[in-house]
């Protein structure tokens, strides 16, 4: 009984050392909307792959098994003191696995980012529809960027030699 007492007053003491106002009215005076978080991460693009239940092959690829779906949410901040939600103007996919709880991917983006997204993704679906054969691929890069190679010769070892093609 004697180190539940100990606990105690160490936990008094150092509450009153904290110089917080812990009262009632000191928690319910606090700004209802002040944030929890840092303000730019509920605002912009944000990304998280977990990966604990996925497994890469030899080359870095993880295959998601085709149980997972996909699920597209308001994103959630958080709540303040007094249990509200936060405000964020954002949506998230998420790619989960129904059958075990889990999340693979989830996706943030603000509204401009989704709105960009939905409009591309119509205008593929639309084209998809009234052309099975329609291929759509985005130039990502700049493909100036990249040296010029060909092949120099393969090792027996299978290295394979590459020369750089100047012009």
């Amino acid at each position: 009984m004697k180190p539940l007492y100990l606990l105690a007053i160490g936990v008094a003491v150092g509450w009153a050392a904290s110089d917080v106002d812990w009262s009632r009215e000191a928690v319910a005076a606090q700004d209802s909307t002040a944030p929890t978080a840092d303000i730019a991460s509920t605002l912009g693009n944000s990304f998280y792959l977990y990966t604990s239940e996925l497994h890469a092959d030899k080359a870095g690829v993880v295959e998601v098994p085709s149980s997972y779906q996909w699920s597209v949410e308001a994103s959630w901040r958080g709540v303040d003191v007094h249990g509200n939600d936060l405000p964020d103007t954002r949506v998230m996919l998420r790619l989960y696995d129904p059958a075990h709880n889990f999340t693979a991917l989830t996706a943030q983006m603000d509204l401009a980012t989704a709105a960009k997204l939905q409009a591309e993704l119509a205008s593929i679906i639309s084209k998809k529809i009234e052309n099975p054969g329609f291929q759509h691929r985005p130039q990502l890069w700049d493909s100036s960027e990249f040296p010029k190679m060909t092949v120099k010769e393969i090792k027996p070892d299978g290295e394979v030699v590459l020369e750089e093609i100047t012009n």
